[in-house]
C-alpha cells in the first residue's frame, strides 16, 4: 500500500545490507584474504542475488577500505600491511582522544563502559577477549554523541582488523591484566569528567592506544616519568 508520501514500505530486508554483512563478515574473519580477488557475478551466484546488490555491497565496502577496484575495474580485498598501522594507529587515537574530550566537556554517563568491563573479565578466550577490548572503546566513540565520528571510526576498526590478519598477528592477553587496563582508563576518565581537566585521560589514553599498537613513537603527551626516590 501507497502513503501519502508516494513511498511504498520496504517490509524485507535490503538485498545489498545481507549481501554487504556476508562479504564483511568473510574478510574480517579471514575466509577472504588481502588481495583475494572480488567478482561480483561469482559472489551473486553463490549468494542466489543479481549481480546489482553485491556490486552496491562491494561499493559500500570500498568506501570502508576493506576492498579497492583493480586496474581492470573489478574488486579484491584491500592489501593493507603492517606498514599502515602507524597511520591507523595515529587516526584511532585521534578518533578516541576527541570523543574522550567530547564525554569529559558534556559530563557523559559511563554506565556502557562498565557493560564493556564486564564483559572483558567474562570473556573466555583471546578471540572473546578481542571482541570485548574492541567493545568497549566502540562505546567510549559512541558517548561521544557524534554519529558520523562513530561510523567513522567503525570502519577504521575494520580495517585495523585487516591489518591484523595480513600480518598473522594474534592477541597475546596477560590473564586479567586487559579488563584492569581498561578499569584504569574508565577512572581516569570518570576523574576528568569530575574535575574537568582532561590532559591526564588524554595521555593515558593515548599511551594506552599507540602502545597497545606497537607505536609509542606517535604520542603526542609525553608518557609520565617515574617520580624519583625521595632522598633521605
Amino acid at each position: 500500500m501507497t502513503s501519502a508520501s508516494g513511498f511504498e514500505p520496504i517490509r524485507a530486508a535490503s538485498l545489498v545490507d545481507q549481501a554487504h554483512r556476508q562479504i564483511r563478515s568473510q574478510i574480517l574473519n579471514g575466509e577472504l584474504r588481502p588481495g583475494d580477488p572480488l567478482r561480483d557475478s561469482v559472489l551473486a551466484e553463490q549468494m542466489g542475488i543479481s549481480r546489482s546488490p553485491v556490486r552496491e555491497a562491494l561499493r559500500l565496502l570500498e568506501q570502508s577500505g576493506l576492498v579497492e577496484k583493480t586496474t581492470n575495474r573489478s574488486y579484491r580485498i584491500s592489501g593493507l600491511a603492517v606498514a599502515d598501522v602507524p597511520e591507523l594507529a595515529a587516526l584511532r587515537a585521534a578518533d578516541e582522544v576527541l570523543a574522550v574530550r567530547m564525554i569529559v566537556k558534556n559530563s557523559s554517563p559511563l554506565d556502557t563502559l562498565d557493560d564493556a568491563i564486564e564483559r572483558l573479565r567474562q570473556a573466555g578466550d583471546d578471540v572473546e577477549l578481542a571482541a570485548a577490548d574492541a567493545a568497549f572503546h566502540a562505546a567510549v566513540v559512541d558517548l561521544a554523541g557524534m554519529p558520523r565520528l562513530s561510523s567513522r571510526f567503525g570502519d577504521l576498526t575494520d580495517q585495523i582488523r585487516l591489518v591484523l590478519i595480513a600480518g598473522g598477528f594474534e592477541h597475546d592477553f596477560a590473564d586479567g591484566q586487559l579488563a584492569q587496563n581498561h578499569v584504569t582508563l574508565r577512572d581516569a576518565l570518570s576523574d576528568a569528567i569530575a574535575t574537568g581537566q582532561v590532559d591526564e585521560v588524554v595521555r593515558l589514553w593515548e599511551e594506552h592506544v599507540l602502545s597497545g599498537m606497537s607505536v609509542p613513537g606517535l604520542l603526542t603527551v609525553a608518557p609520565r616519568r617515574p617520580e624519583a626516590p625521595v632522598q633521605k
